[in-house]
């Protein structure tokens, strides 16, 4: 059991009670972020905070220069002693400092976050028939990091996210873009909103963390759909996600040519506002100018 939550016991002659404080799950009025796992980073979006990223190619070059080194001692651990005493050394290496990228990665999140929705990812339906695809999956640091972040925030503060369609639905009109193909750019071809692949994840999975979400089978196909009552998920999109992406600044100044026309071109003026990356210097991941 966490220890978040948990008051000061009080002892009496016949009990001790345990006092347990029930919140909202922002911790010192904190926002509430939901994020999305990649292979190289970590995409975070509320409508206060805006989009953060957390840049993750530093823990994922732990995995691949230790890959490099264990293969080559590989083939000789089965026959010799010394070998395995190596590879046993690679790999507990390999594992220490992964984990010291893991609690870093975690203390930024944390200290953005009151509560925190992650997606519900298992590595298991992953695997494809690439080899260097399955490596990478299976090299990923998702689940290790979750499980820090929920030791630190307790089960009230980290809730799983069904993570089906967070990428290919469109998160301003819900439509499916089933052509993405590894592309970073997401395009909607029902409003014509071109953003970043992973900051439109990132705004699904808000919606699920924040409305709720229900899970139906259209034809034999799954279906995630955000719970959002008495408004319409455009409308909302309109007025709480543009603002917090372009920090107010909606209007351009000149003459619309199409309802749509100020979504078209968002993946080229849209930016992170808060990006941390690892600073060898510092030994730690600070947030740097974007």
């Amino acid at each position: 059991m966490s220890s978040v939550g948990l008051g000061e016991p009080i002892i009496t002659l016949e009990k001790v009670h345990l006092p347990v404080h029930y919140g909202d799950g922002n911790q010192g009025g904190k926002p509430s972020v939901a994020w999305d796992f990649n292979l190289l980073s970590l995409d975070g979006y509320s409508p206060e905070t805006g989009w953060v990223r957390v840049d993750t190619k530093k823990l994922a070059s732990v995995h691949i220069s230790s890959f490099e080194k264990r293969r080559s001692v590989q083939r000789k651990a089965s026959r010799s002693k010394k070998a395995k005493r190596v590879l046993s050394k690679y790999s507990k290496r390999e594992r220490n400092r992964a984990r010291k990228h893991q609690l870093e990665i975690a203390r930024v999140v944390q200290s953005l976050c009151g509560s925190v929705g992650l997606e519900e990812l298992r590595k298991q339906g992953m695997f494809t028939h690439s080899r260097i695809w399955n490596r990478r999956i299976s090299r990923s640091d998702w689940r290790g990091i979750a499980k820090i972040l929920e030791g630190r925030l307790g089960e009230a503060g980290v809730k799983e996210l069904d993570s089906y369609g967070s990428s290919s639905y469109c998160s301003r009109c819900g439509w499916e873009n089933k052509d993405l193909n590894g592309a970073d750019i997401f395009v909607c071809g029902g409003c014509g909103l071109r953003i970043n692949r992973q900051l439109n994840a990132a705004i699904n999975l808000y919606m699920r963390l924040t409305f709720g979400y229900t899970t139906n089978w259209e034809d034999g196909k799954k279906r995630v759909e955000p719970k959002m009552e008495g408004t319409s998920q455009r409308e909302w999109w309109e007025r709480v996600v543009l603002p917090s992406l372009l920090g107010g600044c909606v209007l351009t100044g000149g003459k619309l040519k199409t309802p749509n026309e100020l979504v078209r071109e968002l993946h080229e003026v849209v930016k992170p506002k808060l990006y941390y990356a690892y600073d060898r210097h510092a030994d730690a991941y600070l947030c740097i100018p974007t």
